[in-house]
C-alpha cells in the first residue's frame, strides 16, 4: 500500500517522476499508473490504489486540468479530505477545486528548502502522520548538529531517524567511520588470512591421509611378499624332501630326477634302464660264461657296467629315496605338521 498517488496528466510525466524520486528519498512510498502492468484493468486498479492511498497529490497543469481522469481522481481525494493539490504551471484550476489552495512549484524545487515544497511535505507529514518531514527536509541544507539532535529527540520514530542518528554520529566524530571502516577492513584481512590457513591445513590433511593410506597399502603388499615368501619356503622344502637332497646340496647329478618325474613314470624308466643293462652285459658275459670271450667281451662289459648298471642303481636308490620321503610326508600331513 502505497502512503501518496499522484494524479497528473501524460505531459507532465517527467516531472511527475522526480517528484515521485523525491518523496521516495524522504521513505515516502509513491504509486502513480506508470506502475500500472500489461493488461491490468485500468481503471479498476487506479480504484484500488486510491482507495489504498493515505493522501492524493495532484499536479495541476493546463493539460491535466482538462483531464476527466485527473478531475474525477482529485474529486475522490477531496471527498475524502487526503486532496494536496500543487500547480507545476500556472494555470486555470476547475471550479470545484479553486477553494484548495494550490501554490506554483517552481521546475526543480522539488527535492530542497523551496517554501512550496517544504508546505507540500508539511501537508503530507500530517497525512500519513510524519510530521517531521517538512522540517527533515529544511535541516537536510545545512541543519547543525543541535538542530539534527532535536529533530531526533521529537521524531524518534520516524523512517529517517536511523540516517540522523548516522549523520549525528559522522558529525559528533568525524574520525569514528574511518576507524571503523579501518577496522573493517583489518578484520576482512584476518578472515581472509584465516581462510587460507585452514584451506593450507586441509590440503595438508588430505596429503597426510593419502600418506597414510599409501603406507597401509605398501604394508599390506609386504605382508603379502612375507607370506609368499614363506609358502615358498614351505613349498622347497617339500620338493628338497621328495628328491631326497640334504641341505639343498645335491648327491648326484640326478637329485632332481624325483621332482622331474612322475612316480610311475620314475619307476618305468628305473625298470627301462635295467633292462637295457642286463640286455647289454648278458652277451659279452654270457661268452665269458661260457669260455670263448675275448679281450673285446671283457671290454664292452665293463663298458655295460659303467654306463648302464651304475647308472640303474642310482636310479633305483633315488626312487626309493623319493618314495621314502613321500612317504615320511604324507604321514606328517596325516598327523597335522609340517615338513621343514
Amino acid at each position: 500500500m502505497a502512503d501518496i498517488f499522484i494524479s497528473y496528466s501524460r505531459s507532465d510525466r517527467t516531472r511527475c517522476a522526480a517528484i515521485r524520486d523525491a518523496l521516495e528519498a524522504l521513505k515516502v512510498s509513491v504509486w502513480f499508473d506508470a506502475g500500472i502492468g500489461a493488461g491490468s484493468s485500468f481503471d479498476r486498479e487506479i480504484e484500488r490504489e486510491i482507495e489504498a492511498a493515505k493522501a492524493l497529490l495532484v499536479l495541476w497543469s493546463e493539460a491535466s486540468a482538462e483531464s476527466d481522469w485527473v478531475r474525477n481522481e482529485a474529486r475522490t481525494g477531496k471527498e475524502r479530505k487526503g486532496l494536496i493539490a500543487v500547480q507545476l504551471q500556472a494555470c486555470q484550476l476547475p471550479l470545484e477545486f479553486r477553494s484548495i489552495q494550490a501554490e506554483l512549484l517552481p521546475d526543480g524545487a522539488e527535492g530542497t528548502d523551496n517554501s512550496v515544497w517544504l508546505g507540500i511535505l508539511a501537508r503530507i507529514g500530517d497525512l500519513v502522520d510524519r510530521p517531521g518531514l517538512a522540517e527533515y527536509a529544511r535541516l537536510g541544507q545545512g541543519g547543525s548538529l543541535s538542530d539534527w539532535k532535536r529533530w531526533l529527540a521529537r521524531y524518534a520514530a520516524d523512517p529517517l531517524a536511523s540516517g540522523v542518528i548516522d549523520n549525528i554520529v559522522e558529525r559528533a566524530m568525524p574520525d569514528m567511520r574511518q576507524q571503523l571502516a579501518s577496522e573493517r577492513a583489518k578484520r576482512a584481512a584476518l578472515e581472509a588470512e584465516l581462510a587460507e590457513h585452514n584451506d593450507a591445513s586441509r590440503a595438508q590433511s588430505v596429503e597426510v591421509t593419502t600418506g597414510a593410506r599409501e603406507l597401509v597399502r605398501l604394508r599390506r603388499e609386504l605382508d603379502q611378499a612375507q607370506s609368499g615368501q614363506r609358502e615358498a619356503e614351505v613349498e622347497l622344502a617339500r620338493f628338497r624332501a621328495a628328491s631326497g637332497s640334504k641341505s639343498g646340496v645335491a648327491d648326484s647329478g640326478l637329485a632332481g630326477l624325483g621332482i622331474v618325474l612322475d612316480n610311475r613314470l620314475a619307476l618305468y624308466v628305473g625298470g627301462l634302464l635295467w633292462f637295457v643293462a642286463i640286455w647289454f652285459c648278458w652277451g659279452p658275459l654270457k661268452k665269458l660264461m661260457d669260455g670263448y670271450g675275448g679281450l673285446g667281451d671283457v671290454f664292452w662289459l665293463v663298458f655295460g657296467i659303467v654306463a648302464l648298471i651304475a647308472p640303474a642303481v642310482i636310479v633305483t636308490m633315488k626312487i626309493a629315496r623319493k618314495r621314502r620321503a613321500l612317504a615320511k610326508e604324507a604321514e606328517g600331513q596325516g598327523t597335522g605338521t609340517v615338513l621343514e
